[in-house]
């Protein structure tokens, strides 16, 4: 096991607030960054940084709907009740596909074709409301950092999973997001030993800095849709 897969899938997995069955105009599907590892606080996590950008009018602030948890494989959201989105859906999720992660036992990366497929059917159920989705890639490096040639240990290259996810956001009309620009960004993660809402902080989840860019990435894809 590598440095990088210890600190990625923290334990046990922690859960944001479910959201209800009930329509919300915007909603993020993903594992810890889309909880708000390793922000300072609450209202610094990507996810809060979105909801800021896309409050419009005071008076008529979007609903926001959540369903994020640590350590989630993609095989967690396929069939799980999701509310359903009027404007906009947020997929962060692949990360630990790529990895491999589970829980207890032997780490297999979900191989990327069975990814594809999987990810494509969320894809259809989040998007069946009309809203417009925005697909974030995998939190990693593209080649090199953590792990040295884009691949974990066992699995795939990090790419492969990328280019599943892009081509069926793409498909469905909607923008594709790498976030390996961001993860080899210095100053968008770590330090490691910091007090966060979540525990103490890694060198691999962002800081306040990667969410904020994680953030401002979102948007601008959303507004050229």
């Amino acid at each position: 096991m590598t440095a990088a897969r210890r600190r990625l899938s923290p334990e046990p997995p922690r859960q944001a607030t479910p959201t209800s069955a009930v329509a919300v105009d915007v909603l993020v599907v993903g594992d810890s960054l889309s909880v708000g590892e390793h922000a300072s606080d609450l209202d610094r996590g990507y996810t809060a940084c979105l909801t800021r950008a896309l409050r419009g009018r005071p008076s008529d602030p979007p609903t926001v709907g959540i369903e994020a948890i640590s350590g989630a494989r993609l095989r967690e959201f396929v069939e799980r009740p999701l509310p359903p989105a009027r404007r906009l859906v947020v997929v962060e999720i692949g990360t630990n596909d790529w990895l491999g992660y589970v829980p207890c036992g032997l780490w297999r990366p979900t191989p990327p074709q069975q990814f594809g497929a999987d990810y494509a059917r969320l894809l259809d159920r989040v998007t069946a409301g009309g809203a417009a989705p925005v697909c974030l890639g995998i939190w990693g490096p593209a080649d090199g950092g953590a792990e040295a040639d884009g691949r974990a240990e066992g699995g795939a290259e990090l790419v492969a999973y990328d280019d599943a996810i892009s081509d069926a956001c793409q498909r469905r009309g909607g923008a594709f997001v790498a976030l390996s620009p961001v993860y080899e960004t210095p100053g968008t993660r770590g330090p490691t030993g910091r007090r966060t809402p979540w525990g103490i902080s890694d060198a691999t989840h962002p800081n306040d800095e990667g969410h904020r860019m994680i953030a401002d990435l979102v948007v601008a894809a959303y507004r050229c849709l």
